[in-house]
Parts: C-alpha cells; sequence; structure tokens
C-alpha cells in the first residue's frame, strides 16, 4: 500500500516484535526523510540510560510461561547497560529456572503487591518447581542490587491433614559471596519454604520483610559487617490451618544467625515457628554484637534460642509467647522465653516478658553465661506445678557458673508462679553488682551484702551493691554518691567553724529550704558554678519540665516554659525569672515578663509580654508585642511596635490598626562625617545607605517627621574649628506599592540654610529628599572645602501604614 496514509493501514497486531518495522521521521540535511526503525531499535533510543521492564524481554506474566529466562536476559541487557533498574508489572510471573545477578548492579522494581495467600494484585513471583535458586546475587558488582516491592508465592502440594510438610524448595533469595550490601524492601513470602540465605555478604539490608515462611525465613552467615534488618512480621499470610502451624513450631525458625557481625534488627514480629531468633554457629564461628530493639513473638516455642559458644548481645525490649497453635492456651512442651544450649554466652536484656512457657522462661544450660537483666515479666509458667523455676540455671559443676544479675525485682504472674530460680544448682542470681572488699558487708538479694565498712582509721565507708556511696572521716568530711573523686556531693567542716548551711524539708503545702545559719548577724550565701557552667533553677532533661542544655556561663532562674527551647541557652545569657522566656543570644538578657525572646548577641528584654529582641543589642524594655530586630534598635515599651530592621532605631506605640508597627512613633539617629564640599549622605550606622540604615518607609506606609541636624567642624585648614550650624525641619513622606513610589509629600528641600549657624557656617545646607531606591527620605549634608564636618540628624517620627 505504497500510498496509503498511515490512518488507513491495517491495526498492527499485539503483541509487537523486535523485528517489527515503524515510520520514522528524521533530519536529512535541510530536509526530512522517512525511513525505517525496528522496535528493538526504537526501544533501545528512548530507553537509553533508563531502566528496563521484563516485558521487553519476552515475560509474559500469565502464571504459566517461564519467565525466567526473559528476566536473565534483561538483567544480561542490564549488565551491558552498566546495571540498572528492572521494572515488573503488575502481573504474575512464574519463575521454573535460576534467576542471576552476577557482575552488575540490578535493582528489581515490582508493582506492589497485596497482602495474602496467592497471586493477586501487584507483582508476585510464582515458583512450583522445587530444586534450583530462584534469585541468587553474587560477585563484588552485584553489591548495591535490591529488590523492592515484590511478592512470592511457592505451590506446596501436601494434603493439610497431621502429616503435612511443605515442598523442599530452595531458598528464594541467595545473596552469596558479594562482600557487600543488597537491599531488600517491601517483600511479601507468602508460603515460602525457605526465604532468604545471605553468605560471605556484608550490610544485607532487609526492611518491611513479611510473609509465612515454613523452614527458614532469613539466615545469615559469614557476614562481617553490620547487616539491618527491620519491620518484620511473619504472620500466615498463606494459611492458618493448625496442621501447618504445629509443624513450624516443630521445625521452623524465623531467623537464623551464625557468624554474623553486629546484627540490628528491630520492628520485628514472628507467629507460629519453633523460634524466632536463633543463634547457632557455623565453621565461620558465631554471631557477635547482635542489637535487637523491639521483638514480639508469639506462639513460639523460643523466643530467643542460643546454641552457638560464645554469643554474646543486646536486647532492648522483647515479649515472648509460647503457646501450642489453637490449643486453648497450651504450652509447648519445653518452650522458653529465653533459651541458651551453650556456653560463654554474654547477653544484656532491657525488658523481657514471657508468657506461656511449659516450666521455666529462662533457661541457661551450658557453663559460663551471663545474663543482664534489667526488668523481667514471667506470666503462667510451671504449667505443671513441678516447682520449675522462672529462672533455671544449670549447674555447670567445675566450669564457671552461669550467673544471672538483675537490675530490679521481677514480676511472677499466673496461676501456680513456681520460684524465682532453681536450686541445688551452682549458678549465681543476684539483683545488682558483685560486692566490693572490705570484709565484703554489701548485702545482694540471695548472694552479697550492702552496709558499713572502714577502708581507713577514722574513715566511716558505706557500700551499696558492691559500690561505695558514702564516706566520712575524722575531719569532718563526708563524701556522698561515691567514693572520694568520684562522688556527687561533698559536706567539708572547716576548723572553728561558727556558720553552716542547713537544708530542710517541709510538711504538706510547705516548702523546703537550704538556709545560712549560725553565730554571724549576718551571713552570705554562695551559689558557684565550676568553670564555664550555668547557674538554673530546673535541671535541663530535654522537655518543658527541665528545659534544654543551658549556654556556658549562663543564669536561668525561670521554672516555667512550654518547650525545651525556652531557656538561657546563649553564652553568658540570662534570665531574671518569668515564664515561657528564651535568651539564645550571646549575652542575652530576658529580666522577667512571659513570652519575651531575646535571640541576638548582647540583646535584651526588660519584661512585659511576648517581645522579641532579635538585633545585635537591641533592646525592648516592656510592655507586649514589640520586635527590635536590627542591630542596637530600642523600644522603650507600650505595645505591638516595631524597628522595622532599621539600624539603631527606636519605636514605639500602644497599639496597632491592623498589623504591628501601622499606628506608632519613632526615633532615629544619623551620622556622617564631610570633608569638603561634596554631598555626604547621613545614615544611622555611618555607612552608605541601604534599606536598613534610613528612615525608610514600609510599603503602604505614611511618616510625619520633625528632624533637629547639628552641625560642627572639627578640622581643616578653612576657617575656624568649632563652627557650629543647627536646622529645625519637618517633612511629611509616603510611600506606595514600592520604593520607587516614594513621594515627599511637604517640607524639606534640596539646599536648605541652617536655622542657626555661625558666621563661618552660613555656607552649609542640608537636603530632605525622597529615596526612591531603598523607600524613604534621604537626609545630606554638603559642607565646604578644607573644612571636615560631623553631621548628626536626630529625626522623630509618626508612622501611620495601610
Amino acid at each position: 500500500m505504497p500510498d496509503a496514509r498511515i490512518s488507513e493501514l491495517p491495526a498492527a497486531a499485539l503483541p509487537l516484535g523486535d523485528a517489527d518495522l515503524a515510520p520514522l521521521v528524521q533530519a536529512s540535511g535541510a530536509t526530512s526523510e522517512t525511513r525505517r526503525a525496528t522496535i528493538a531499535q526504537l526501544r533501545d533510543a528512548v530507553l537509553a540510560d533508563r531502566g528496563l521492564h521484563v516485558r521487553d524481554y519476552g515475560a509474559r506474566g500469565d502464571g504459566t510461561t517461564d519467565d525466567a529466562p526473559a528476566f536473565q536476559a534483561a538483567i544480561d541487557a542490564l549488565k551491558a547497560m552498566g546495571g540498572g533498574t528492572l521494572l515488573l508489572g503488575p502481573r504474575n510471573y512464574r519463575i521454573a529456572s535460576p534467576i542471576l545477578v552476577d557482575g552488575v548492579t540490578v535493582r528489581l522494581q515490582g508493582a506492589g503487591f497485596t497482602e495474602g495467600p496467592g497471586p493477586g494484585q501487584g507483582s508476585w513471583l510464582v515458583i512450583d518447581t522445587p530444586g534450583f535458586t530462584p534469585l541468587t546475587f553474587t560477585g563484588p558488582l552485584a553489591r548495591g542490587s535490591a529488590i523492592r516491592d515484590i511478592a512470592v508465592r511457592q505451590i506446596h502440594g501436601a494434603a493439610l491433614n497431621e502429616n503435612w510438610a511443605p515442598t523442599a524448595h530452595d531458598w528464594v533469595v541467595r545473596v552469596e559471596d558479594c562482600y557487600g550490601g543488597i537491599d531488600i524492601d517491601n517483600l511479601l513470602l507468602s508460603g515460602v519454604n525457605k526465604g532468604i540465605y545471605c553468605r560471605n555478604s556484608g550490610r544485607l539490608d532487609i526492611r518491611r520483610l513479611r510473609g509465612q515462611v515454613f523452614a527458614c525465613g532469613v539466615e545469615i552467615d559469614q557476614c562481617y559487617d553490620v547487616p539491618p534488618l527491620h519491620s518484620l512480621h511473619f504472620w500466615p499470610f498463606w494459611s492458618d490451618d493448625s496442621n501447618v502451624l504445629r509443624w513450624t513450631q516443630a521445625h521452623g525458625d524465623a531467623l537464623v544467625f551464625r557468624r554474623t557481625d553486629g546484627v540490628f534488627i528491630d520492628q520485628a514480629f514472628a507467629l507460629g515457628y519453633r523460634s524466632m531468633f536463633h543463634f547457632a554457629a557455623s565453621a565461620d564461628g558465631v554471631t557477635t554484637k547482635f542489637y535487637i530493639g523491639q521483638a514480639y513473638v508469639d506462639f513460639c516455642k523460643y523466643g530467643v534460642w542460643i546454641e552457638g559458644d560464645g554469643t554474646d548481645g543486646q536486647i532492648a525490649n522483647l515479649t515472648t509467647q509460647g503457646e501450642i497453635f489453637a490449643s486453648g492456651g497450651q504450652p509447648l512442651p519445653g518452650s522458653s522465653g529465653l533459651y541458651v544450649s551453650a556456653s560463654g554466652t554474654r547477653i544484656q536484656i532491657g525488658n523481657l516478658r514471657v508468657d506461656t512457657v511449659e516450666d521455666n522462661p529462662l533457661r541457661l544450660e551450658g557453663s559460663g553465661n551471663r545474663l543482664d537483666l534489667f526488668a523481667l515479666r514471667c506470666v503462667r509458667y510451671n504449667s505443671r506445678s513441678n516447682g520449675a523455676a522462672a529462672i533455671h540455671l544449670a549447674d555447670s559443676g567445675a566450669a564457671a557458673p552461669n550467673t544471672v544479675y538483675l537490675g530490679s525485682p521481677p514480676l511472677l504472674e499466673g496461676p501456680n508462679p513456681g520460684p524465682l530460680t532453681n536450686t541445688g544448682s551452682n549458678g549465681i542470681l543476684a539483683m545488682q553488682a558483685p560486692a566490693g572488699r572490705a570484709g565484703r558487708p554489701g548485702l545482694m538479694l540471695g548472694g552479697t551484702d550492702t552496709g558499713l565498712f572502714a577502708p581507713a582509721s577514722g574513715t566511716l565507708a558505706g557500700a551499696a551493691g558492691g559500690t561505695e556511696v558514702l564516706r566520712a572521716t575524722a575531719a569532718g568530711t563526708v563524701t556522698l554518691g561515691g567514693m572520694p573523686g568520684s562522688h556527687a556531693l561533698e559536706v567539708t567542716t572547716s576548723l572553728s567553724t561558727a556558720n553552716h548551711l542547713v537544708a530542710s524539708g517541709s510538711a504538706a503545702g510547705g516548702a523546703v529550704s537550704v538556709q545560712a545559719q549560725g553565730a554571724d548577724a549576718n551571713i552570705s550565701l554562695a551559689l558557684v558554678a565550676k568553670g564555664s557552667g550555668a547557674l538554673l533553677a530546673s535541671l535541663p532533661d530535654g522537655t518543658a519540665a527541665g528545659g534544654a542544655a543551658r549556654g556556658m556561663n549562663a543564669v536561668d532562674w525561670q521554672q516555667s516554659r512550654d518547650t525545651a527551647a525556652k531557656v538561657a541557652s546563649g553564652t553568658n545569657a540570662t534570665i531574671g525569672g518569668g515564664r515561657q522566656n528564651t535568651a539564645s543570644g550571646s549575652d542575652s538578657t530576658v529580666a522577667g515578663g512571659a513570652g519575651n525572646s531575646a535571640s541576638a548577641p548582647q540583646s535584651a528584654v526588660g519584661g512585659g509580654l511576648t517581645n522579641f529582641a532579635s538585633g545585635n543589642a537591641s533592646v525592648v524594655a516592656g510592655g507586649s508585642n514589640n520586635t527590635a530586630n536590627e542591630t542596637v534598635t530600642w523600644i522603650p515599651g507600650g505595645s505591638w511596635a516595631s524597628s522595622r530592621a532599621t539600624y539603631g532605631r527606636g519605636a514605639w506605640g500602644s497599639g496597632f490598626l491592623s498589623v504591628q508597627g501601622d499606628a506608632q512613633a519613632g526615633e532615629f539617629v544619623l551620622r556622617r562625617q564631610g570633608t569638603d564640599a561634596t554631598q555626604a549622605r547621613l545614615t544611622s550606622n555611618n555607612l552608605a545607605p541601604g534599606t536598613n540604615n534610613s528612615i525608610n518607609l514600609p510599603n503602604g506606609g505614611t511618616y510625619m517627621v520633625r528632624m533637629l541636624v547639628v552641625a560642627r567642624q572639627v578640622g581643616g585648614n578653612a576657617d575656624t574649628v568649632g563652627d557650629s550650624a543647627g536646622w529645625i525641619v519637618d517633612a511629611l513622606v509616603r510611600r506606595g506599592a514600592n520604593a520607587a513610589t516614594t513621594v515627599l509629600v511637604g517640607g524639606g528641600g534640596a539646599s536648605i540654610a541652617p536655622t542657626y549657624s555661625d558666621a563661618g557656617a552660613t555656607a552649609w545646607r542640608l537636603a530632605v529628599a525622597a529615596d526612591t531606591a531603598n523607600g524613604g527620605i534621604a537626609v545630606s549634608g554638603t559642607g565646604e572645602a578644607n573644612k571636615i564636618i560631623n553631621w548628626v540628624a536626630r529625626v522623630m517620627s509618626v508612622e501611620v501604614v495601610g
């Protein structure tokens, strides 16, 4: 059809093939020429340096075709491109052969998924054949690869009865010999035998991993560099059939760690496993320095199972429960919240709750294990009424004993709680740290003592939990809180002491006191900080109660604030009292009042309500809702005045019409030195005129001003040093929408003779004009040649804006 229009051509058959042709108009010299291009050529040109899509490499996503070869072809293409993102559509991709990521960094990006037992909406990988690893990352160049927003389903054909067992599928994902990190984010494993295996690859990062796995969710070995695991949720997404859950409770481990250094685990949940955290061993070693932040273990035989000798780590918060699934609350045989079947382990736990176990909530076998446990709650244990203890410490014989140190009394609950620990063992269970020496006078529950001892002649000391907390000497020195040099409070008594300090409590409704008392009629009381420490009336705690840390050498007597930042945080800053005040500038001061702020160096607020001094050395004496927001600006009081960010000016008012500063009075002091007959512009900081150092109006403002201007000759070789002139000038100026609309309505002038002057100063002139560059009044003085003249102007204003 050589003469047909494109619109007259028959529709193309789908799907398009790489060899299919399409017309393309290209420039050819000064003209254009229609040429042909294959679909493959168009795709390569349009998608250069962009991600690839598996459909472009033959993936059907129909749940029947083996799409693994298409995945591999796309990954190989990305390898040739230098890596990139491989996109998956919202389809069911059957994977029946291995996919390898080697020598390339690939990000597998799915379209999300609907949580559930099987493929629904989103991107799903369906694996119906065992005997291979669906996805492997290997080699150094695979580091940085990722899997995101994808769901996986494996097919298991066994009938759901008491003999059910999963099909022996291999790991869904293997990360091996990458030596670095692979990211896995938002992955659902629904009905998966084994999930993720990582070996000889550090920094594996797993986040938002969900699903129901049977044999193992994640196993890590030979990981020498801190793998983080966050937001894990193992739950019966695939099936809550009791036969499935009974199998996983007998055989499944949610997480297995062998040689793993510094693994971080947080926000983790698992339901229905033999163990949630299984710390085992391999030929390469055991896990050290593991960190578990928050974890909840439900219907698991062991919350934490440690069988690798020398394992050590920390757990912040853990709750574990050991029921048989769907049994009406019966515990799993042999269940424990923490089970240590190894030796030489070191575990620290902050908060631990163990619910519904058969005998012992905590069980330490082996020898030389140490557990430091701050808070323990055991609920429903000793279910066989056999005297099972909450903490079982195995007798280690001639080897080092197993030891548990408790930080607080444990809470033991249930219909028949057993004792805290078992008898007939050489294990050690104590409430606090080991006692000190000097006759071991301390007392620790079930072990060492706490009491008094004499470290030297004429000295009395007290120990608590083996730590010295009090010492008194014959010289009258008493230290509290620790041994001398590490104590918190010290009382010294000098020879012939006549005056002393009395600290008194009070009855309800009274006030406690610290008083100077003694023989003298007048006794001073000094409160002295050390070095650059601050003096303050409340203890900084980072909250509104105590506030944030104070600045060096600060003084803060304020006790009431609504945020932690409202304190004297500047160096040498002072808050005299009041509430909700802030002195954050160095050398700043807020004397009192409420809601005031001195935020710039040397700024000050005397008092009042909601006043702000934010310019260097600015001052608001009092009043309310005033703002001094430029260097050395000042507001004597009143309310709703603003210095309008003008250097050195004053402002005051008694309220506002619509906005702050729209009905106020003000004062400016301008200065400049002239050296000849050239006009010199007066400004408040003696610099070139700008938006912050002249009598500048806001948009929509009108000022009526009276100027008192004085000039005095201070040098030069003409006439007499000391000659002076003065002017009294009134002017009305207004400004419209911008600086260019500023006009002098009345008064002023371009060459104003002195109101008063010496004979040698009669030729000096003052100019008062509209400044359309900065939007205000320009005050300039013109002297004479060979005369150095200092010019100073006091400008009093009344200001309205609207």
